[in-house]
């Protein structure tokens, strides 16, 4: 067995290994010795009863000053942050992965002499992590965050603390453990317990499911693919609408240009430290590292660049000194994000990193703010930061929009991947040539480029009510905010949602509830 002294003694940092899987999932076991063996044999320091994969002495923790030097046993393999590693010095914060897929511990350092209790935000930072890398069903996952969020809260936080949050914390696990028992019974709570269960895997899948920060090479060659489809099919749903009329064609001209691309990023900060939540780290390639379970790893405690999940939509110019509209959940993205509800549950304070449009015809992007939302609709106005761009204002129309008229949708549906698919051959083959890589930088090579213009698709107007305007006019996921013309050329709606189980049908809201909201901003401004 290694020998050594208490760190406490020594004025030694007091290092820690917190169990995120495996049998001990959950505890928290102090290292005292200055040789720390790790595996399934009984004479180890850290012990992992029967963890599949793991080796008899399968990892050794050496002291190393204020840290430990990780050194693996040869021929087993461990990943430090998602990076399969031999020898590594810890820092506080690293997340040791033992095999693929199999246990996982957190390495924290607590200052000199202190009883290690955790923040509130490393504690439930860890009952994240326990409930993400649980292999058992969803409602065994919900009860490992619900029982162990009061767990860690009533053993691992300061007396104080304790105090202040054990009321509250009961009160969680007690509403969860009652919503998994009665989702038995109703298929409608079972549907409610996997959203839960879907936000308690955390901030990892939220950034694996945003907008592509990384574009790959598979999205070029679908890009390319795209290309290819448009040149054989004209009506292809990627391409500009086939001009059928004059007055659609008159329509779409005119109404081009102050249709912009909205392309921003957001992310998390931590309320006490002020600290940004991080990537673990960036790989050979600049992409985020992942986990052994291909997740995206980020935390508080990161060494990376800063946790970013960009999004795209559309916006458009409706005043001549700069004010644009567009949705609510574009302006303020995480508001309508099921994973970030739960990160703000437990303390993480969104922050909009950065937010630009690109306009049609302007190579540079324009920095853009928000204004106002609406409380009442999917509605925000924001305001271009460095002056007004040279399109004339679209105009909403007074009247309401009628049951069976044309409209004309325009909007950026899809993002850049679009856009990708409406460049020309070679434009695709420089990005990959140079390695282009950066969801930023392709924004702007496709501005350069001339690329950034709205797709348009007609339809018919379904249903009017005064909250709502329905249509059928194709479009997706980056058209939100964009307008809804009809073929006067003025704005009957803003576009909004998506109806795919109505075959298709699009909701938007109506153009007087936008005037109603520019009305009110545009006093306040004044």
């Amino acid at each position: 067995m290694a020998t050594g002294t208490d760190p406490s003694h020594s004025g030694r940092q007091v290092p820690v290994l917190v169990h995120l899987s495996g049998l001990q999932r959950g505890t928290t076991q102090r290292l005292a010795a200055d040789e720390i063996r790790i595996g399934t044999a009984d004479d180890n320091d850290v012990r992992l009863t029967a963890e599949r994969g793991v080796a008899s002495h399968h990892v050794a923790l050496r002291r190393r000053g204020q840290s430990y030097e990780l050194k693996t046993t040869p021929g087993h393999q461990v990943w430090v942050n998602g990076e399969q590693v031999s020898t590594l010095t810890l820092h506080s914060g690293d997340v040791i992965e033992l095999v693929s897929g199999g246990p996982v511990l957190r390495f924290r350092l607590y200052p000199p002499g202190s009883r290690a209790y955790k923040s509130i935000r490393e504690a439930f930072s860890d009952c994240l992590d326990c409930a993400r890398l649980t292999d058992d069903n969803d409602f065994d996952r919900a009860l490992v965050l619900a029982t162990g969020a009061v767990r860690e809260v009533l053993t691992q936080t300061p007396l104080w603390m304790r105090a202040t949050v054990v009321t509250l914390g009961t009160a969680l696990a007690v509403g969860l453990v009652g919503l998994g028992m009665m989702a038995f019974q109703n298929q409608d709570l079972q549907d409610q317990l996997a959203v839960e269960e879907s936000r308690a895997i955390g901030l990892g899948e939220l950034l694996d499911q945003a907008e592509q920060r990384f574009v790959t090479a598979d999205d070029l060659e679908a890009a390319r693919m795209g290309l290819e489809r448009r040149l054989q099919a004209a009506d292809e749903r990627l391409g500009a609408l086939e001009v059928r009329s004059e007055a659609s064609a008159r329509v779409i001209q005119s109404a081009a240009q102050p249709v912009v691309l909205i392309v921003g990023a957001y992310g998390f900060l931590d309320p006490e430290s002020r600290q940004p939540l991080r990537y673990l780290g960036l790989g050979p390639s600049g992409a985020p590292l992942t986990l052994g379970n291909g997740r995206v790893g980020v935390s508080v405690d990161g060494r990376g660049p800063v946790a970013e999940i960009p999004f795209t939509g559309t916006a458009f110019v409706v005043s001549r000194d700069g004010l644009l509209l567009t949705n609510r959940h574009v302006a303020v993205p995480w508001q309508s994000d099921a994973a970030s509800g739960l990160v703000d549950a437990v303390g993480l304070l969104p922050v909009m990193l950065r937010f630009i449009a690109y306009a049609p015809g302007v190579p540079e992007p324009l920095e853009v703010g928000l204004l106002s939302t609406s409380d009442m609709a999917d509605l925000a106005v924001i305001r271009l930061e460095r002056g007004p761009i040279e399109a004339p204002p679209l105009l909403l129309r007074e009247e309401p929009a009628n049951p069976g008229e044309e409209v004309i949708v325009m909007g950026y549906p899809t993002g850049m991947r679009a856009l990708m698919a409406r460049a020309d051959r070679q434009f695709l083959e420089d990005l990959a040539a140079n390695e282009v890589r950066d969801f930023w930088e392709v924004a702007q090579r496709l501005s350069e480029g001339g690329y950034v213009t709205p797709l348009s698709t007609r339809g018919i107007v379904g249903q009017v009510s005064s909250s709502t305007v329905v249509y059928d006019a194709e479009t997706t996921r980056g058209g939100s905010g964009g307008p809804v013309l009809g073929l006067d050329g003025r704005v009957v709606a803003v576009n909004t949602a998506i109806l795919a189980e109505f075959g298709g049908s699009n909701i938007g809201v109506p153009a007087g509830a936008a005037r109603s909201l520019l009305d009110r901003v545009e006093q306040d401004i004044r």
